[in-house]
Formats: C-alpha cells, sequence, structure tokens
C-alpha cells in the first residue's frame, strides 16, 4: 500500500506540490503565531510585568485565533479540491479491481504523509513568523522586555499539528465520497455534481448557529452587567460565528451569490457567457477559489467595524496588518495555490472550446472575466457581511447605523477589494497564456 502512495503521490505531484504549498504557509503562520504568543507571555512573566502579560494574551489570542481560522479552512477546502479534481484517477483503481475500502485508506494515507510533510517544512518558517510577529507588536508599543524566540520541542508537535489536522480534516469526506463514487458516473460527470452536507459538516454548522444566535439574543437584547461594552463583545462573537458559519456552508452559500449577481450583468459578450458558465459548472473550484478572498475580506470588515466602534480604538491599515496579516498571507497564497492546481484540468476546458471555434482572444479574455466573478464574488461576500455586521454591532452599541458606516475607512476596503481582483485576474490571465502554448489534442489527451 505505501509504494501505491508514494507512486500515487508522484504521478499527481503537480497538484500536490500546491496542496503542500498552501499547508507549508498556513502550519508556519499558525506555529509562528503560537510561538510569539508564548515567547511574549513568558518574557513578560519572567519580568514580573502583568500588564504585559494580559497584553499579550489578548493581541496573540486574537492573532492565533484569526490566524487558526483562516489557515483551517483555506488548506482544508484547497486538500478537498485535491482530491476531488483527482476523482477520475480514483475510479480507474476501483475498475482495476482496488476494494473501495483500500481506496479510502490510500487517500488518507496520503492526507496523512502530506501533513507530516508540510509541517516538518513549516518548522524553519515558524520561526520567521514569530520573529516578525514580535517585531510588529514591539512597534504597536507593547514592551516584550527582551522576548527572544527559542527553540523548544513543543514547536515542532505544534508545527506538525497545524499541518496534519487541517489536511486531514480537508480530506477526511472526500476520500470517503471517492471510494463510494460509482466509477463510471466518475468518468461520466463533465461537471462537478451536487454537494452534500456530511453529518460532521452539518453538525458542526448547527453549533455555529447556536453559537450565533447564543452571542446575538444578549449582545442585542438584553441589558448587561458590563453595559454597552459587554453587549458590543456578544454582537461581534455572532457576527464572527456567522461568518464561519456561512464559509463552512460554501457551497450552499457562495455559489448562489455568484449565480446571482452574474445573472445580473445584462451582457451577451461571448467571453463573459463562457466564463459564467466554467465558474457554474466547476463549482467545487468556484468556492475554493473564492473562499480565501471572501475569507479575508470578512474577517477585515468585522476588524474594522468592531474597531470603529469600541472606544479609544483604531482601525488603520497598520492595525488590520498586526492582527490580521498572517491571514491575509494564507489567503493569497491559498487562493493563488488553487488556481494554479487546477491549471491542467482549466487547460483541458480551453483546449475543448478552443476544438470547438473559438480564438485565443475569447478564450483569454474568458479567463480574465472567471478572474472577475471570483473577485466579485469574494467582495459581493465581503459586503454582504459588512452590512450585516454593521447594523447588528450598531444595535449592540446602541448608536447610529449610518454613523457607523460612514466612520468606516473605505479606502482601505476599496485597496483591498482592488487587489483581490488584480490578483485573479492577473493570476488566470498568466494562466491562459501559458495554456495557449499547449496543443490542443495534447492537453485534451492527459
Amino acid at each position: 500500500m505505501i509504494r501505491l502512495v508514494l507512486a500515487d503521490i508522484r504521478m499527481q505531484a503537480s497538484m500536490w506540490l500546491w496542496a503542500l504549498l498552501c499547508a507549508v504557509v498556513g502550519a508556519a503562520c499558525v506555529a509562528g503565531s503560537l510561538i510569539a504568543m508564548f515567547t511574549s507571555i513568558s518574557a513578560a512573566q519572567s519580568a514580573g510585568d502583568s500588564r504585559v502579560v494580559s497584553a499579550s494574551i489578548a493581541l496573540g489570542g486574537n492573532i492565533v485565533f484569526f490566524t487558526v481560522i483562516a489557515a483551517m479552512g483555506i488548506i482544508s477546502s484547497t486538500v478537498g479540491l485535491t482530491l476531488t479534481t483527482q476523482r477520475r484517477e480514483h475510479a480507474l483503481w476501483v475498475i482495476l479491481g482496488i476494494p473501495r475500502h483500500r481506496v479510502k485508506a490510500i487517500l488518507r494515507i496520503e492526507l496523512i504523509v502530506l501533513g507530516l510533510v508540510a509541517g516538518t517544512l513549516a518548522i524553519a518558517p515558524a520561526y520567521l513568523v514569530a520573529g516578525i510577529t514580535l517585531k510588529q507588536w514591539a512597534v504597536t508599543g507593547l514592551d516584550l522586555n527582551n522576548a527572544s524566540v527559542a527553540f523548544h520541542a513543543w514547536h515542532v508537535c505544534i508545527s506538525l499539528l497545524a499541518g496534519i489536522i487541517p489536511c486531514v480534516l480537508g480530506g477526511w469526506g472526500v476520500s470517503a465520497r471517492a471510494a463510494r463514487t460509482p466509477e463510471m458516473r466518475a468518468f461520466r460527470d463533465a461537471t462537478d455534481s451536487a454537494a452534500k452536507p456530511g453529518i460532521a459538516r452539518s453538525i458542526f454548522a448547527l453549533c455555529l448557529l447556536a453559537g450565533v444566535v447564543g452571542m446575538w439574543i444578549p449582545g442585542l437584547g438584553l441589558e448587561l452587567v458590563g453595559g454597552l461594552a459587554q453587549r458590543t463583545a456578544f454582537a461581534f462573537a455572532g457576527n464572527l460565528f456567522l461568518i464561519c458559519l456561512l464559509l463552512l456552508m460554501g457551497p450552499w452559500v457562495l455559489t448562489p451569490l455568484m449565480k446571482l449577481w452574474t445573472a445580473l450583468v445584462p451582457s451577451r459578450n461571448v467571453a463573459w457567457h463562457l466564463a459564467v458558465q466554467s465558474c457554474r459548472a466547476r463549482a467545487a473550484r468556484s468556492v475554493t477559489t473564492v473562499l480565501p478572498f471572501a475569507l479575508s475580506l470578512s474577517l477585515v470588515g468585522l476588524f474594522i467595524v468592531m474597531g470603529n466602534v469600541m472606544p479609544n480604538s483604531t482601525a488603520g491599515m497598520g492595525d488590520v496588518l498586526v492582527v490580521l496579516g498572517w491571514v491575509f498571507v494564507v489567503a493569497w497564497v491559498g487562493g493563488l495555490a488553487v488556481i494554479a492546481l487546477v491549471g491542467k484540468e482549466r487547460g483541458r476546458d480551453s483546449a475543448l472550446i478552443s476544438v470547438a471555434g473559438a480564438g485565443p482572444g475569447v478564450i483569454a479574455q474568458s479567463a480574465i472575466l472567471e478572474g472577475v466573478i471570483y473577485a466579485g464574488t469574494a467582495i459581493a461576500f465581503g459586503a454582504l457581511t459588512l452590512t450585516i455586521t454593521g447594523f447588528t454591532i450598531a444595535a449592540g452599541a446602541r448608536i447610529d447605523a449610518l454613523s457607523l458606516f460612514a466612520g468606516i475607512p473605505w479606502i482601505i476596503l476599496g485597496t483591498l477589494a482592488l487587489a483581490t481582483l488584480v490578483t485573479t485576474c492577473l493570476a488566470l490571465a498568466i494562466q491562459s497564456a501559458l495554456a495557449t502554448r499547449t496543443i490542443a489534442v495534447r492537453a485534451l489527451r492527459t
């Protein structure tokens, strides 16, 4: 079995390498944030500075929390898409006589191997992340008492866990579906089949929904001992649970949102039509590409709204980068990795369109418009969550929602939206240019 695992990884190296890159970056950011937090806490405790201990726990806890959310969601979805893209190869295994339970076991061993390799490779970058994080904290005015990063054995364990857990979670359900999907359906389906929420996802979604309701009830409707500050904190927590819930149910949220806004565009352009149909037909690919950018935009919106409501707090670009800087790194690397990961599949689609009579200009324009659709969906999701966040937190803080929205630094949000648009369009344009160099018949044969 081990020989088959290694052979499959070697044959699919072009896809696994992108999933590995995403997992390494995510594990390094998570482990580095944890190392920085505990290093700062340890230095403050040695100096007997309780104020810095509390500040390190508060600031570091927020950074770790947001980074873990981003890494878990993005790595899991990327790894899941990697296995989904190989569904025909897995069906071929069944046709060749490999039992279905053996197929599932092989795929799960591959996930563990991927996580172990990612966690091991993330150990060295984690110290770089920790060092940068401590410098950021020092710039903000936090006295770190000459804290420096030193090696501890538990750092290796944290890095390995940060690599293994998201990989296994992301591919666990996909491996089970790959083992039980009829082989002829895997070869016949030209588009992604309708996704169905598994038991684990449904249970987790119900827990998040309970968290949303449980936080919003005291945050929006009760008089609390802590006053408006406590109500606002509950409203913030409820919105955070809501964002996690919506992204967890991405196939049932992002796909309808994408279909809705693209249907409102009054265009009869052939390239636009091809881009829309490609995004709809490859729903799993579209959701996985949109998710990293949607997550980063929604978290930034939540952070900015909270920063404008809380007294004596700011929400400038520097503050955003301190708390959500590693979220941006994981999100952007994850988004670009997904685009590169499905390059062969997108190349076959382009070759098929070319054989059908489309010219290189139409194919290139279609690829760029596909990037517009991905970015537009992420921006629409960010706008939706920003609206909900603004009204609910304004209700919790007992302030006028319109004045809250007026105080939001729209330049920051607009810059991030523009960066999302440029990133997706440029990545797909480069990929389209590379695809045009491949002979159509060869692309369809691979």
